[in-house]
């Protein structure tokens, strides 16, 4: 359990962007790197640089435990672990201006066309780059792939960064991948992007937890109606999937899917009586972060519960 000193959590927090400097309780430049892998990159950056404040972003639990047993072992104190995807958690978790560095290394060309959706540098990751960067603030890639670089190069200028490269990289970042594509006699390329102007991008978490009142009796037969349920918009849906019956008392619970753009969200919701009818909300167990479509959820449900 290395990990759990630092691990967060924070599809729980009731403030987004969040106050970093309440979170690692200092005031420091912010450095964020996505996909982290094993932490080797990261346990040795927050080394070098102690006085900074660093955050990793990955989506495989078994990263997360590999990363806080080298940060452990390190004594690092000054970063923080988030199970979250990098695109949205960079857009969602730091205001304009406040980010100093964000490092992204070998990740994934997804190299097929029917998979390009799938790349983490997109037009839509260089817009939350530029906004979220500090001014002279700076984004690093490190792939062996050169198509690649050269592809998210032209993102990261299409956002107003000033780029340079793609260029190989003699020297770094030393990891498992690095020292994997050099055995094989692969040239590593880096592509470097600055902020020079000041950018803004939409955000769509929110802190609040959403609920509903129906004026209704609780009914089984029509909860279990919801199982199934579907509705879909331009960049979003919910499903609403199995309804569970508490074995004592009237109370349900709804397995929901909410996709907001590409980030898709899990998550249980709550109907429970109550002395003026039913309440519609998000079980506590399995919060997600208060999105439109989460949202969209639970106001999903409260309309067709409703006489």
């Amino acid at each position: 359990m290395d990990f759990v000193p630092y691990l967060i959590h924070p599809a729980r927090w009731e403030e987004l962007p969040p106050r970093w400097e309440e979170v690692f309780l200092r005031r420091a430049p912010l450095a964020v790197e996505i996909g982290f892998g094993n932490g080797e990159f990261l346990a040795e950056m927050a080394q070098r640089h102690p006085d900074w404040n660093w955050v990793g972003f990955e989506t495989s639990l078994t990263c997360i435990v590999k990363a806080g047993r080298k940060l452990r072992l390190g004594g690092v104190g000054n970063v923080r672990l988030a199970l979250l995807d990098g695109k949205f958690g960079l857009r969602e978790l730091f205001p304009d201006g406040s980010v100093t560095r964000v490092f992204v290394n070998f990740p994934c060309p997804w190299p097929k066309a029917r998979h390009a959706e799938r790349r983490l540098v997109d037009g839509a990751f260089a817009q939350a780059l530029a906004a979220v960067l500090e001014e002279g603030g700076e984004f690093q890639l490190v792939t062996d792939a050169l198509w690649y670089a050269e592809e998210a190069a032209q993102h990261l200028g299409g956002a107003g960064l000033a780029v340079a490269g793609p260029s190989p990289l003699s020297d770094g970042p030393g990891t498992r991948y690095e020292r994997k594509w050099r055995a094989r006699g692969l040239t590593i390329w880096r592509v470097l992007a600055r902020k020079v102007r000041p950018g803004t991008v939409p955000r769509i978490a929110e802190g609040g937890m959403p609920h509903a009142k129906v004026p209704a009796e609780f009914r089984p037969e029509r909860l279990q109606q919801l199982a199934g349920v579907k509705e879909t918009w331009e960049g979003g849906a919910v499903v609403l999937k199995e309804v569970f019956f508490a074995a004592q008392g009237e109370t349900a619970l709804i397995r929901a899917f909410a996709t907001d753009q590409d980030f898709l969200q899990q998550f249980f919701l709550i109907v429970a009586k109550t002395p003026e009818g039913l309440i519609v909300q998000l079980d506590g167990a399995t919060v997600p972060f208060r999105t439109p479509a989460v949202k969209r959820a639970v106001a999903l449900v409260a309309e067709r519960l409703r006489p």
